[in-house]
């Protein structure tokens, strides 16, 4: 094996990935153990380009695949994958330690380093049949989610370089989009004695950041909430993380509601969560948000069996989005 060239640190690395795919005009594989958020960002020319990775919370950002899903990149997931290979048929192929991540090839603090090979140096079908691929699905996206947030919670924002939030029109024209749900309020109601314990007893919080009423089912732990306060039009918009969802006790009055018999509650602040599915500060979205329910139907929004925001409901916000 002939070696052209060694890559002795982060900025090298990035800049023979980037060359290495912005100049090919043949069939390109990037194989990456992991894939941050901003991965787009070192994949020039993307349509086209197969990419395979590890759906690992904590290591896959799963907006990241989002993201590169709709600017054309094929996915596939490969269990266990550790290996960082960018490979081109014409242009030859890095190997390095760096994945396809922003803390590994732009910002971050990881120390990197790769080797550039000569076309024809990589057999790369061969790589590709030893690592049982698959292609990405909604159902394992959603799985990803699921554990991403969990894994984000728990770390009480471990994933920083992967925050940032997307416009509510980015999260719709995405494919594959995360879930959220609906939570509208009518007016304040005490913490009930139940979810104060537990929050106490299991995460040394006695105050919670939030919480809200609920029927049993409706939520579940590491749900985002889209909260908002039910009238003509609708305000009071904010993101609420699920920690735990609790019964309240008929006994405690000033809590209970036999509508809805189980708070969800949130513990710490927003910025030790995961970003939430899109941001919800924009003037464009809280007044595309407002028309959208308006129009809906708040007599409907109550009757409502699921929290899951209907399609009707989601089509009308973006149509009032993309007009303002």
């Amino acid at each position: 094996m002939k070696l052209k060239t060694l890559l002795y640190n982060s900025v090298e690395v990035r800049q023979a990935i980037v060359q290495l795919f912005r100049s090919s005009k043949g069939r390109r594989v990037a194989i990456s153990a992991f894939v941050g958020q901003d991965a787009e960002a070192y994949l020039p020319k993307p349509k086209g380009l197969q990419l395979i990775c590890w759906p690992k919370a904590g290591g896959t950002n799963p907006n990241g695949l989002r993201k590169l899903v709709k600017r054309g990149v094929d996915v596939f997931f490969a269990d266990g994958l550790h290996m960082k290979v960018y490979w081109s048929e014409d242009k030859g192929a890095v190997l390095t330690s760096a994945n396809l991540s922003t803390n590994a090839l732009g910002s971050g603090n990881l120390k990197e380093i790769g080797v550039f090979l000569e076309p024809g140096e990589i057999n790369i079908d061969r790589l590709i049949q030893s690592l049982k691929i698959r292609p990405i699905s909604s159902k394992e996206l959603k799985r990803l989610d699921k554990y991403h947030k969990q894994y984000v919670a728990r770390n009480k924002g471990g994933d920083r370089m992967g925050r940032r939030i997307v416009s509510f029109g980015e999260w719709y024209e995405l494919p594959f989009r995360s879930e959220w749900k609906l939570g509208w309020f009518e007016g304040t109601v005490e913490l009930s004695s139940n979810a104060r314990a537990i929050s106490e007893s299991e995460y040394g919080v006695q105050e919670p950041e939030n919480w809200l009423s609920c029927r049993s089912g409706d939520y579940k732990k590491n749900d985002w909430i889209l909260t908002f306060k039910l009238k003509k039009s609708p305000t009071e918009l904010g993101w609420m993380f699920v920690n735990y969802v609790a019964k309240v006790p008929r006994s405690d009055k000033k809590a209970y509601s036999r509508e809805c018999p189980c708070q969800a509650v949130q513990v710490w602040k927003k910025r030790i969560y995961p970003a939430p599915p899109f941001s919800e500060r924009s003037k464009r979205f809280q007044r595309a948000f407002s028309k959208g329910v308006f129009e809906f139907g708040l007599s409907r929004i109550k009757e409502l069996k699921s929290c899951k925001p209907p399609k009707p409901l989601v089509d009308l916000v973006y149509k009032y989005f993309k007009a303002s």
